[in-house]
């Protein structure tokens, strides 16, 4: 699942779970638990989506509820393949909130001063 342009997709089905529009009115409480009036408070872009994505996170809220209601599928009749459907949704889930990998980050900045170091001796001779 995925948000764009203000909709919350499925990947597999093409099906819209969230509109950043037509879901104010189930949002719009869950904000209010944050002590956010979004029709009195101004608050920038930047907080309100950070604060909608915890809330669509928050098994708690109204938005997380009924997207699980939009979500709904029938579970698979074997365990097996229920097994494998959970499998692969926490395999996505583990993809989609990973971390940036650290190392590969820390040794392209280790070989960038190297070769720097080496220009700059050069350079000095």
């Amino acid at each position: 699942m995925f948000i764009k342009n203000g909709t919350f997709h499925s990947s597999k089905q093409n099906e819209t779970y969230f509109d950043i529009n037509l879901d104010y009115e189930h949002y719009f409480p869950d904000f209010l638990k944050y002590k956010i009036n979004l029709n009195k408070d101004d608050i920038d872009w930047w907080e309100f989506d950070k604060i909608l994505k915890a809330i669509i996170l928050d098994k708690n809220s109204n938005m997380h509820q009924i997207i699980e209601f939009r979500s709904y599928e029938k579970p698979p009749k074997t365990i097996k393949a229920q097994q494998e459907k959970e499998h692969r949704f926490r395999m996505q889930k583990k993809r989609e909130y990973s971390l940036p990998n650290l190392n590969f980050r820390e040794n392209g900045i280790s070989k960038l001063w190297n070769y720097l170091e080496k220009k700059a001796g050069e350079n000095s001779e």
